[in-house]
């Protein structure tokens, strides 16, 4: 989908949203809260979540509370977090058990992540524990492994026959049980397949799930960073966030996979400082500090760096630091140990 489709989805989106639509309420605020086709804004993914959740919807309620659990911790906001995911909870079980295929793939999920409470440091995960019982005593790791493995396998019944009729959503949400949460090689060739066909129709979310596994080799992929680009290129186009990042990083030669191309990691940086991606802004004067994929310009690098400061961005206050005396003498190039001190973050 070009980048106009997004802008024109979004302005429908927006339009239902403000007409009392609870979907478009949440699927407002998934937007929102991950920049898919519009700058980023948590308070404004909340704003939108609370809106749906009022009305019932299930998964507003729950990412609702996942928010409230990454927000600073105090009373109200923990009690805010455990309340909404408990209420999203009871909505998820009740349309599972009318045979809501997406209703038990959630609850699948959700239980598979309460399991992995203990020891961890997760946030988002302790608060999923706390809220479903795992520290109370209520229930143990093995209740929710049950649980979790129930909700599946009706999941994977229920959502194959739409899928087989090329129903793109079902595509996905299968891939991803085979892939992500049954395990075995088998059951990750069987996954892979159907992302490629949500890929295939567009889906922005499969594209970038295929470039995962070509990157990686997960889920019976051969490494193939070409392949890999392909997927994650018809995904940024779409502005999809984490695919312009994983672009950005490997033109810019992260990891090694291939030989760095600045200019277009240029472009795909340029692309999430739009965002106000502060990480983006610091890696652009970085770019601009020392010539990289563009005229070395270091009036157009503190620019840069600035924005990214501004955002709080330590990395860039440091490199001003660095870059301003030579601003001052008239837009002189960066000595030698100057530059080796100055370099990209991924």
């Amino acid at each position: 989908m070009a980048l106009f489709a997004l802008i024109k989805r979004f302005d429908e989106i927006k339009l239902a949203a403000d007409q009392g639509d609870a979907e478009a309420q949440y699927d407002l605020g998934y937007m929102y809260e991950n920049g898919q086709g519009v700058k980023q804004d948590a308070t404004k993914a909340m704003q939108c979540y609370l809106r749906a959740a009022e009305q019932g919807h299930a998964k507003a309620q729950y990412d609702l509370g996942l928010m409230y659990s990454r927000l600073p911790p105090n009373r109200k906001n923990e009690e805010e977090a455990i309340r909404w995911i408990q209420t999203a909870m009871d909505g998820f079980r009740q349309a599972a058990e009318l045979g809501d295929a997406e209703a038990q793939c959630r609850l699948g999920e959700i239980y598979d992540m309460a399991k992995r409470g203990n020891g961890s440091q997760n946030k988002r995960i302790k608060t999923v524990a706390t809220a479903l019982g795992l520290f109370s005593g209520e229930k143990d790791v093995k209740w929710f492994e049950e649980e979790s493995a129930k909700w599946f396998q009706m999941a994977t019944e229920g959502f194959r026959q739409a899928a087989e009729l090329g129903n793109v959503k079902a595509q996905f949400e299968l891939g991803g049980i085979y892939c992500w949460f049954l395990g075995g090689r088998e059951n990750e060739e069987k996954g892979m397949k159907w992302f490629e066909k949500a890929a295939e129709q567009g889906l922005a979310d499969a594209q970038y799930e295929l470039g995962y596994m070509y990157t990686t080799g997960w889920g019976g992929a051969q490494l193939d960073v070409s392949e890999a680009l392909k997927w994650y290129t018809r995904a940024a186009e779409q502005g999809h966030l984490m695919a312009q990042i994983q672009l950005a990083k490997t033109y810019a030669g992260a990891e090694g996979l291939i030989e760095p191309h600045y200019a277009e990691s240029l472009r795909w940086y340029l692309k999430l400082a739009e965002r106000n991606d502060s990480a983006a802004q610091y890696n652009i004067g970085v770019f601009y500090a020392k010539g990289l994929g563009c005229e070395q310009n270091l009036a157009e690098a503190r620019k840069w760096l600035k924005k990214a400061a501004e955002l709080g961005n330590a990395n860039a206050k440091k490199t001003l630091q660095l870059v301003e005396p030579f601003l001052k003498q008239q837009g002189t190039a960066l000595d030698e140990e100057t530059l080796k001190q100055i370099d990209l973050i991924f």
